[in-house]
Order: C-alpha cells, then sequence, then structure tokens
C-alpha cells in the first residue's frame, strides 16, 4: 500500500494495523486513528554518507576533508540523538494520549528474522556476516 494511503486505510477500518517507527507515527499523526502502539523497537535510525567516486576524486584535500569531518560527526553523535528522539517522541505520544505498549515480547520477532538475517548477510559477504554478529551480540 503507498504509504500515503496508511493513515486513510486505519481510519476506514481497510487495515487493522500499520508498521512505522515511532517518529513516523507522531509525525504522520497516526496515533489519530490508531491510539495504541507496540513499541517493537525493530528498526534503528542510521545515516550514512554516500559520496561517489566522481565527486569525491572532483574534491579538492580541503574539501575531502571537511565531507570526512561532517561524516565522522554524524557517526559520533547520530546514534545518541536518534535515541532522544525516539524517547522525545514516546513522551509527547502519552502525554497525548496513546497507549505506548512498551513491553513487548520480541522473541517471535527476533526467531522469524533470524534466518532471513542469517541468508541475507551470506548473500552480502563476510563483512555483512560480521555486522551481523556485531549487532547480535549488543545488549
Amino acid at each position: 500500500m503507498p504509504f500515503g494511503d496508511v493513515y486513510t486505510s486505519l481510519q476506514t477500518g481497510v487495515v487493522d494495523a500499520a508498521e512505522n517507527g515511532i517518529n513516523v507515527y507522531l509525525s504522520n499523526k497516526h496515533y489519530e486513528v490508531a491510539p495504541v502502539m507496540s513499541w517493537t523497537q525493530h528498526e534503528a535510525n542510521n545515516s550514512v554518507l554516500w559520496v561517489s567516486d566522481k565527486v569525491w576524486n572532483s574534491l579538492n584535500a580541503e574539501q575531502q576533508g571537511w565531507v570526512q569531518e561532517a561524516a565522522n560527526t554524524v557517526g559520533r553523535e547520530q546514534p545518541a540523538r536518534a535515541l532522544k528522539l525516539e524517547d522525545d517522541s514516546g513522551v509527547r505520544l502519552e502525554k497525548i494520549g496513546v497507549k505506548l505498549v512498551r513491553e513487548v515480547d520480541k522473541s517471535g520477532f527476533i526467531k522469524t528474522a533470524a534466518p532471513i538475517q542469517d541468508a541475507l548477510a551470506a548473500e552480502l559477504g563476510p563483512h555483512a556476516v560480521k555486522i551481523l554478529n556485531l549487532v547480535r551480540a549488543i545488549k
């Protein structure tokens, strides 16, 4: 379903539930038509800075330094800021009356996703397998 149809589909009962991160749920006001949210935390915001070889090679050393420093800053600061934004969104939603279910049993999601993640990582190669293992080790 096109994203623009989610609100109306929830409102009219075409769908009973939708999937989105907490920030998307808040900013698109899905709480107006779906006032209960299970906070599964199944996605993580990340920021990646991509620069083609053509563009990178067109920059002088000083400009490359600027781009690299911007990427380093994002890498250092973005994860904590993203988590704070999610927490702030949760507080805002609860203040307007949304029932935010924080205690969600994620074991079924984890079990179902594991073989898909394994297959995808194997397809992408050893670096992806390493990253997947690092992510799974985070507690």
